[in-house]
């Protein structure tokens, strides 16, 4: 994860919340900075995990502050009784710019970007799945179970830890979700590795982060997931 400081002046600002807003909103405009529904300098998400992952996936690379409204919010430093201060630093360009991972994976012509993670999840709950995974020199051949889910070291906090696998910083995370047949532990591997997930018996959703589209995989069906050219750039006040 690398950071940058304040690369440009943040004027004009964007506003992503599922929640009433004319609080922030005032503060804001207070603050010296110009409300806008496009093109803005930097994006304000104002909620919890989901409102993030909304955020960055349909504003992707905008430098977004997160504002947390509720306690479960994992990735939120700053809460809206902080705002005064945290507009007072971006305003005054006393901030940094750090730059978090993706990850993303194709099936045929369709693609999936994920800033928490992909996972691969049986189609029908009443059916396990039977898959092979591969990463480098690992291989785990014919796992019967509920899928396989792959993180990145932001989303290492979420699904995957739920899961069993541990927070970490960098790389990406390979968690196996309700294996029946075999006892593998999470791992963590190299951010540029591919890992190539077979399915040996399908249907199953290949899903990222919070978004409702899902791809299908079906027997014989097999993908790559790898980091993303694209990266969320994420604001903290100095």
């Amino acid at each position: 994860m690398a950071s940058q400081e304040g690369v440009k002046k943040l004027e004009t600002v964007l506003l992503v919340s599922q929640n009433e807003t004319s609080e922030v909103r005032s503060l804001l405009i207070k603050g010296g900075f110009k409300l806008v529904e496009r093109n803005p300098d930097f994006i304000v998400c104002y909620g919890g995990d989901g409102t993030v992952l909304f955020a960055e996936r349909n504003f992707p690379q905008i430098p977004k502050l997160i504002i947390k409204r509720t306690k479960i919010c994992r990735k939120c430093d700053y809460t809206f009784y902080d705002m005064n201060n945290v507009i007072s630093k971006i305003r005054d360009e006393k901030f940094v710019i750090k730059k978090e991972i993706k990850i993303e994976t194709r099936i045929k012509n369709e693609k999936l970007i994920g800033l928490n993670e992909i996972q691969v999840h049986t189609k029908l709950p009443i059916y396990a799945i039977r898959f092979s995974v591969s990463v480098g020199k690992q291989r785990f051949e014919n796992l019967i179970g509920d899928g396989v889910i792959v993180a990145t070291p932001f989303g290492s906090t979420g699904y995957y830890k739920s899961t069993g696998g541990k927070q970490f910083e960098e790389g990406l995370g390979v968690a196996f979700n309700n294996l029946h047949n075999k006892n593998v532990e999470s791992f963590v591997v190299d951010g540029d590795s591919l890992v190539e997930v077979k399915m040996n018996r399908g249907p199953a959703w290949v899903l990222a982060d919070n978004n409702e589209r899902f791809l299908q995989l079906e027997s014989d069906d097999a993908i790559t997931i790898k980091k993303s050219e694209s990266l969320a750039n994420l604001i903290y006040v100095l």
